[in-house]
């Protein structure tokens, strides 16, 4: 068996249909396997999966968590090579040929990536994935200065070197919103290069991040997660803490830029949350946020300013609010600023 496509799954009822037929419809002169990993799905999931039959293989776990996922298709597959894919995203037909020759020719080469095309919800397209910058094959250095988009979904892998560093991070748990698959390229490319496919032969489902936490805040729906993020909001990008400390371990001193590239990104993204919780009338979530916000950028003047507007009592807040320019506004009452829809890296 020369691939063995490993697709986790947790609840994408809607989109799992599209994109194992985008696995199954390879035009790959090799041999190769469909492996889906339902991760404890409560929805119409796994009834979608055993629709497909003997043409795909389906391993059902306890909801455990992406990471958990991937390395049990990992442990099952017989395949040469790995070829990830995600629940929500689809690949070109032509996805496993341009991608396993690569490996085939470069026997230095422990991975290849593709760029993407990335599509909102409704599959209005917002164009290339992998900035101009980031068109080759990096080297450790590189990728240890700021994380590279080299994004599952587009990525093909020497299974021997997946499990020989470990496969993915199980510490990353069952609510991560990333970090395991930017740790795991790291220890990759200590094991040899990771080469760059320009052609674009991944359709990257991107998600509404925003929307999505605006409805849990309104509904504090947290049965999911089994815990209260809401009262620690920490918990909601706990990832980025495990991804630094994991980083640091590793790399020691060469590891310092990416992990404090996640420290920042922890603090923007607590930012964030606050003024989705500003913009949906919860101030208390909101000064929650940005003090912790401040527990790890405690010199960012602009969250100072927002936990301040956050600790006005609504009334004072909403009289004062005309006199502000609208940016401004905005600014302090939320929600934050983004131009596309995006899933958190």
């Amino acid at each position: 068996m020369k691939v063995s496509v490993v697709i986790p799954t947790y609840n994408n009822e809607g989109t799992i249909a599209a994109t194992v037929e985008s696995a199954l419809a390879q035009r790959f002169d090799d041999a190769f396997e469909v492996i889906v990993v339902n991760d404890g799905s409560t929805n119409g999931t796994r009834g979608i999966l055993a629709s497909f039959g003997d043409r795909i293989r389906v391993i059902d776990q306890k909801n455990s968590g992406v990471s958990a996922a991937r390395n049990a298709g990992i442990r099952a597959a017989s395949g040469e090579y790995i070829a990830l894919l995600d629940g929500d995203d689809t690949w070109s037909e032509d996805k496993l040929q341009k991608t396993a020759e690569v490996l085939d020719k470069n026997p230095a080469c422990v991975a290849v990536f593709s760029d993407m095309i990335q599509v909102d919800g409704a599959g209005e397209e917002y164009g290339n994935w992998v900035s101009p910058e980031f068109q080759h094959s990096p080297t450790l250095d590189e990728m240890l200065a700021r994380p590279w988009p080299n994004l599952p979904s587009a990525t093909v892998i020497r299974r021997e070197t997946i499990l020989a560093i470990g496969g993915f991070s199980e510490e990353f748990g069952r609510r991560g919103y990333g970090g395991e698959d930017t740790f795991a390229s790291l220890l990759l490319r200590e094991r040899g290069e990771i080469h760059f496919v320009p052609d674009k032969l991944v359709r990257y489902r991107l998600s509404d991040f925003n929307e999505n936490l605006a409805k849990r805040i309104r509904t504090r729906d947290n049965i999911q997660s089994g815990i209260d993020e809401f009262e620690e909001p920490e918990r909601l990008f706990g990832e980025l803490l495990i991804f630094a400390r994991l980083v640091r371990e590793h790399f020691g001193a060469r590891g310092r830029k990416i992990a404090e590239w996640a420290i920042d990104k922890l603090a923007n993204e607590l930012v964030a949350v606050g003024m989705v919780a500003m913009h949906e009338g919860d101030r208390t979530l909101a000064r929650r946020c940005y003090r912790a916000s401040l527990r790890y950028r405690p010199l960012t003047l602009k969250t100072y300013f927002r936990l301040g507007w956050a600790m006005l009592p609504a009334k004072v807040a909403q009289r004062l609010s005309p006199m502000l320019s609208p940016r401004l506004r905005r600014s302090l009452s939320g929600p934050p600023f983004h131009g596309l829809p995006q899933r958190p890296q």
